[in-house]
């Protein structure tokens, strides 16, 4: 048995969880200090303003401002947007545009044109091969139609921190991940940690790979 998903990500020490309105709420992770939001996708639905919201498929579509009325000052409101205008009016409005899942071309192109707080959603499975990183997605239809269009985090755990640090150097200033259904999710969250822009301030987006270990000690070769 497994520690709930949001325990380990608080272990881990991960700023934020988003769950589905009307999802159990995570006990496990606000102790630990974690931002928790709601995962609004049916515009239709009443918002619970008591925490922070994002929304998101047909939600995302209602304007913004006629909500930012509602919404107390000390909560956020994130909307997914898909171009610059769109970006705009959500800062306008004094709220957190959300781009992806896209390819990291795409990504690059929006945060460079926003001049607001800007925040990147993508799904993610790092392995210690690339084959490993997608047999992940085997079990999730979901998650492995959103990485066939956004494959950023999908690959090595190289792989996916070069991609992060060209996304911080574009602009981005917040990472959200949609993890694999998978038995081994410590070890994806143990992966996914070190993508914080902490831990990748040593590397530019770019920069050659570092050289593989040297074979072992007193091991000939193959014949």
């Amino acid at each position: 048995m497994l520690p709930p998903v949001s325990l380990l990500a608080a272990r881990a020490g991960w700023q934020a969880l988003w769950v589905p309105l009307g999802a159990a709420w995570p006990q496990q992770a606000a102790p630990s200090g974690m931002r928790i939001g709601l995962v609004v996708e049916e515009a239709s639905r009443v918002l619970d303003l008591e925490a922070d919201v994002w929304l998101r498929g047909a939600a995302a579509a209602e304007a913004i401002a006629g909500l930012q009325s509602g919404v107390p000052e000390a909560h956020e409101i994130s909307v997914d947007v898909s171009d610059a205008a769109g970006a705009a009016a959500i800062h306008a409005a004094g709220g957190v545009a959300v781009f992806g899942p896209a390819s990291v071309e795409v990504l690059i192109d929006l945060l460079r044109s926003s001049e607001g707080r800007s925040a990147v959603c993508l799904p993610a499975s790092s392995g210690r091969t690339v084959a490993e990183a997608h047999a992940r997605l085997a079990a999730d239809a979901g998650l492995r139609a959103e990485a066939e269009v956004a494959p950023g985090l999908v690959g090595t755990l190289e792989d996916c921190q070069q991609t992060v640090a060209a996304l911080y150097a574009a602009g981005m200033r917040e990472l959200r991940l949609r993890l694999p259904a998978t038995q081994d999710i410590p070890d994806v969250i143990a992966q996914m940690s070190t993508l914080r822009a902490t831990a990748l301030s040593g590397i530019e987006a770019g920069s050659p790979r570092s050289p593989g270990p040297d074979a072992p000690a007193g091991w000939g070769g193959r014949p």
